[in-house]
């Protein structure tokens, strides 16, 4: 009778995620949603590790499970290593540096869903011709992005503390916040103003600036 597979750790599967950007690790993919990956197949190890763990998307991870297929397991393991390249011993070592990291990581893939969700809500409400349904699966679409966003600036302030890096995270959270509760709040078709807006260019000098910042404070 086969061994019961048990679940991966909620935790644990959250740092795989959160090491992808919640993404397919094969840089040339980066599709999702995503499954989360053995590297050396668990009928072998028996055991969930967080090396010998990534996130794929449907399609690679069935093309990586076909022993026929163009993925073997020396490419799978130079994905895994190729995540994290800025995660070295040394960054590790400093207490909370990779904490740091990660919430950053976590910060940016979230921004990367949320915005353009956001800016596909406003262009859906501004046409006359939108239909209830559609204006409805596009604000859905932009809630749920908003509400992992809330998440992960809450993680990366609760691990960055007061700082200035954490200052300017939550300004330019509430910038495109801001626009978003207008687009919401405005009467169908929302105005021209609000539509026409390029809300990615607006943060896009402060989104730069605290890229510098991180990579300062972690000696990147």
């Amino acid at each position: 009778m086969a061994t019961s597979r048990p679940k991966i750790p909620s935790e644990l599967r959250r740092r795989v995620l959160i090491e992808a950007g919640h993404r397919c690790a094969i840089p040339t993919c980066k599709s999702t949603p995503v499954e989360i990956a053995h590297i050396v197949p668990w009928a072998k190890v028996r055991k969930h590790e967080f090396k010998n763990l990534i996130a794929l998307c449907p399609t690679c991870h069935a093309r990586f499970d076909d022993s026929h297929g163009p993925i073997d397991l020396k490419a799978m393991r130079q994905y895994k290593a190729n995540l994290n390249p800025l995660r070295s011993i040394s960054l590790a070592s400093r207490g909370g540096q990779a904490d740091k990291l990660a919430a950053y990581q976590e910060l940016r893939a979230r921004f990367s869903d949320w915005v353009p969700a956001e800016v596909r809500y406003a262009a859906v409400k501004s046409r006359r011709s939108a239909t209830r349904e559609e204006i409805e699966s596009a604000r859905s679409s932009s809630v749920e992005s908003a509400s992992w966003v809330i998440g992960a600036v809450a993680d990366f302030q609760s691990v960055w503390g007061e700082s200035d890096v954490s200052d300017l995270a939550g300004a330019i959270f509430y910038h495109v916040a801001d626009w978003c509760d207008e687009v919401e709040s405005s009467p169908f078709p929302i105005p021209e103003h609000l539509k026409s807006r390029d809300i990615a260019e607006e943060i896009s000098e402060a989104s730069a600036d605290l890229h510098l910042m991180v990579c300062e404070e972690l000696s990147m």
